[in-house]
């Protein structure tokens, strides 16, 4: 799709058509929303430097991530950065250099990030033959098929490290599980990975790259949808709406110890227009009452989503939380001619998990109650062409 300009939830093609965006977290409070747009003109104009010099847009940035935290987490202290896979790279390095462990643990087709490091994290992205030695992978819960229901793929996981000689310097978890298809997992099981991680010596890294900044509707973070406490967060994709920027989150004595040992800088991670995109992000959050909108429509989207393709026996199983909702049908073939048949009824979602069978329905945070029987007439549509 050539896109040339877009709104809110709809994107407009080079030959005039027009699509429902139900596939981009990216610009997380809609398509050129204006405050963003001018707040990013208004710190343009005034002054727009790098990081080697204090700007107040910057601290207050830092100190409203801050103020999001769970108050006894003492997360006080933040590293900006240009992007997501930029603050998973320097969340790694702040947990080896505080640990001292070099082992890792992800799900077992997580994604997260481009970099050397990341991509070592991201099993999405590993092709045959490509398992970086110092990591492991658990397969997330599965309730439909009562797999792993009581932790032991994550303690198999730990052990199997342990049998290469390493211990985990951290666990890394998108709450969401986007890549692994939008499996759900209890607060219980996830409060057992952390407790088990941190008894190994390890560090519990949030990944809200793809989760975060309200996608779940019930809290700003996901890991806060799972009741976890980590000891870094990471921000990237929605910080800034599209504009680039990306965070870390941690304690002080983790940065500090960091801070000693080695040399971090970067050079346009939190400069000022950045910085003022994602003030006008959380704004944005706040003062729309994005979050109470998003469980609210979130809802009555899986809902509608099941009443319409549920009936079709390619559909498997509809599940996620807030405006993260995947599709499990029966094949990659079927996944890839549903995500086809909707992007020619002008409806653009993606796919995800482990067997490119799960439809990924993530839109932005500005879908609404008027979105979804546009969603679900489109999908009916094409479930419908595909059994005539």
């Amino acid at each position: 799709v050539h896109v040339v300009s877009a709104a809110g939830v709809w994107m407009t093609g080079a030959d005039g058509r027009r699509y429902l965006d139900a596939y981009n977290n990216v610009p997380c409070v809609g398509h050129g929303h204006p405050r963003v747009t001018e707040a990013i003109a208004r710190q343009g104009r005034r002054v727009n430097t790098n990081m080697r010099y204090l700007h107040e847009t910057a601290i207050e940035l830092a100190e409203r991530l801050i103020a999001t935290m769970p108050p006894d987490a003492g997360l006080d202290t933040v590293l900006f950065v240009n992007s997501g896979s930029e603050a998973n790279d320097v969340a790694w390095r702040l947990a080896t250099t505080v640990t001292g462990q070099r082992g890792a643990l992800c799900t077992d087709f997580a994604y997260h990030g481009v970099t050397d490091a990341t991509a070592a994290l991201s099993p999405e992205s590993w092709g045959a033959g490509r398992r970086p030695d110092h990591v492991e992978t658990w397969a997330a819960p599965d309730r439909r098929r009562g797999t792993d229901l009581d932790g032991q793929a994550f303690a198999a996981a730990v052990a199997r490290l342990a049998a290469r000689g390493l211990a985990p310097a951290a666990t890394i978890l998108d709450s969401v599980l986007t890549s692994d298809g939008f499996l759900v997992p209890e607060p219980s099981q996830a409060h057992g990975w952390v407790a088990a991680t941190h008894a190994a010596g390890g560090l519990w890294i949030a990944d809200e790259v793809q989760g975060g900044h309200g996608r779940t509707g019930d809290a700003l973070w996901s890991f806060q949808h799972l009741g976890i406490t980590p000891d870094i967060v990471t921000m990237g994709k929605p910080m800034g709406n599209g504009h680039p920027i990306g965070a870390v989150v941690t304690r002080r004595e983790i940065a500090t110890r960091f801070g000693d040992e080695t040399v971090f800088f970067s050079t346009f991670g939190g400069n000022p227009v950045s910085a003022a995109a994602a003030m006008a992000v959380l704004t944005v959050l706040d003062d729309e009452r994005v979050l109470e909108r998003v469980g609210r429509v979130g809802e009555g989207l899986a809902t509608a989503i099941r009443s319409v393709a549920l009936p079709y026996p390619a559909v498997v199983e509809v599940r996620g939380v807030g405006l993260a909702v995947g599709v499990e049908v029966t094949d990659a073939a079927t996944a890839r001619a549903i995500k086809e048949g909707l992007r020619e009824r002008g409806v653009l979602i993606g796919t995800s998990g482990r067997h490119g069978n799960v439809l990924k329905v993530r839109p932005p945070l500005a879908f609404t109650e008027a979105e979804v029987p546009v969603f679900a007439g489109a999908l009916a549509a094409t479930l419908e062409s595909l059994v005539s």
